[in-house]
């Protein structure tokens, strides 16, 4: 039973322009199911895990009650050299974040954003590199997932 204080908190429709810097799938299996199968895949592609954060359970110590949310960090030491050694100012797009969000129906809405777009615009050709390459990683990920 919900706690008649609690605020409950409706996912909003993403903006339209989400979809210009922002990947998304849609998933027939509950968050936790996801976020479980999502973090094998990040594993299996060579990567770490870095942290899960799960804000449904974070606002809800705030007296807000949302759907299920989870968001993956994830990364790798041998990734984040080249970061920094070709612009340490690209030390903010790392770590990487999958976020899965609870729909109805038991649904999952995985997000990310595009490494691609947020490493060209710094203008060094090895950030364009990994840019591409961290794309087609999560892209490789997600695809292992069946979505």
């Amino acid at each position: 039973m919900t706690d008649p204080a609690r605020r409950a908190v409706a996912f909003s429709e993403p903006g339209s322009p989400a979809s210009s810097f922002q990947h998304m799938r849609v998933s027939t299996q509950p968050v936790e199911e996801v976020v479980t199968r999502l973090k094998e895949k990040i594993v299996a592609a060579d990567l770490w895990v870095l942290h899960e954060i799960n804000p449904q359970m974070l606002l809800h110590r705030d007296g807000y009650d949302i759907g299920p949310a989870r968001q993956i960090l994830f990364f790798h030491p041998r990734l984040m050299w080249r970061l920094l050694a070709a612009d340490s100012a690209a030390l903010l797009e790392a770590p990487l974040k999958f976020a899965a969000i609870g729909l109805p129906e038991e649904r999952t809405e995985l997000r990310w954003l595009d490494p691609r777009q947020a490493f060209a615009r710094y203008g060094s050709p090895a950030l364009a590199t990994l840019g591409e390459e961290l794309a087609g990683i999560c892209e490789g990920i997600v695809t292992g997932l069946g979505l």
